[in-house]
């Protein structure tokens, strides 16, 4: 009994584990892929603005970033960064869904700000952009940014770096600033989503089903319910030879013979039979040398129950 409930309890199991896998395909290759993206970023520079595209992981298409220095210097430079060289304890590296970005930033007065701005649709509200700086103890941080919404999903990250600061990854207050970051979004929280909307979209799609299969079940059964037509009997017309046919009496509901039938069948049947008149009649009508037909054996068997028949009708013998 142990044995049957421990199988059954495995089968639940993996039954449960194969339904995860078939609703989160996506966010299974997700975690176990090992790349991060591909292909890498792709950069354009127009009026200041540097614009990154990219296949982020558990993406089939591009999307965008734009980087632009609003304030106390300008984008000099802005290239990818592998985050397998910043890989630390600290982080989990299936939050970032993209290669990290190494910004240059120059005309920067010694020690002063300046003000960075990353603009994509790809980012939410959830959104955090974390910075890297391998000259510090702990060299992941929360850059702290500013995140504001700009309307058709699109959110821009405010961040203010300080040269010379925990930021600057040069660490000299020299008028330039080097930038190590990426956008960093919870993996889990990303895997329970897709999860959430796989696992109820599966149920609408067979409760949409399930109303379509009883909706046409009930009309069938309309149309099986309707009365059919009945067809009008049309009675039999009598033609004249019908008419004039005599009406034979009704045989007599038992197979009995009444006494004075059977009396009379017997006589009839015994006097036909007989040999002797048989005899008399062949000697009548034919000539002496032709022979005389011989009796069978059906005849006279049939004759002797008809008298024995006869003579129990009459009670002829007295016992």
């Amino acid at each position: 009994m142990n044995n049957k409930l421990s199988l059954f309890f495995i089968k639940k199991c993996l039954t449960v584990a194969l339904l995860f896998l078939f609703l989160t395909p996506a966010v299974s290759m997700a975690y176990m892929e090992e790349d991060i993206e591909k292909p890498k970023p792709e950069f354009t520079v127009e009026d200041g603005i540097t614009t990154a595209k990219l296949i982020p992981r558990a993406k089939s298409t591009s999307v965008t970033l734009a980087f632009e220095v609003t304030g106390g210097g300008t984008l000099a430079a802005v290239n990818a960064f592998d985050i397998n060289k910043a890989m630390s304890p600290q982080i989990n590296n299936k939050d970032f869904r993209s290669d990290l970005f190494l910004l240059e930033i120059g005309g920067v007065a010694p020690g002063g700000e300046a003000t960075l701005t990353i603009t994509s649709a790809f980012f939410t509200s959830s959104t955090y952009f974390w910075i890297f700086n391998e000259q510090l103890p702990t060299p992941w941080m929360d850059s702290q940014a500013e995140n504001i919404p700009l309307g058709d999903k699109v959110q821009q990250f405010v961040v203010r770096i300080k040269d010379g600061g925990q930021f600057d990854s040069d660490g000299a207050a020299n008028g330039r600033i080097t930038l190590i970051g990426g956008p960093m979004d919870s993996f889990w929280g990303y895997v329970l989503g897709t999860l959430f909307i796989r696992f109820f979209g599966v149920f609408i799609v067979l409760s949409v089903l399930m109303a379509g299969m009883m909706l046409s079940g009930a009309i069938f059964q309309r149309i099986e319910r309707k009365p059919k037509e009945i067809q009008p009997v049309i009675p039999p017309v009598n033609t004249p030879a019908q008419a004039a046919a005599p009406t034979l009496p009704a045989s007599p509901a038992s197979d009995e013979i009444p006494p004075e039938m059977a009396a009379a069948i017997g006589m009839a049947l015994s006097m036909h039979l007989s040999p002797r008149q048989m005899a008399a009649s062949a000697r009548d009508m034919k000539t002496e040398t032709e022979p005389v037909p011989p009796v069978s054996l059906w005849a006279v068997d049939g004759r002797r129950q008809l008298m024995t028949d006869r003579s129990m009708v009459f009670n002829r013998i007295k016992g």
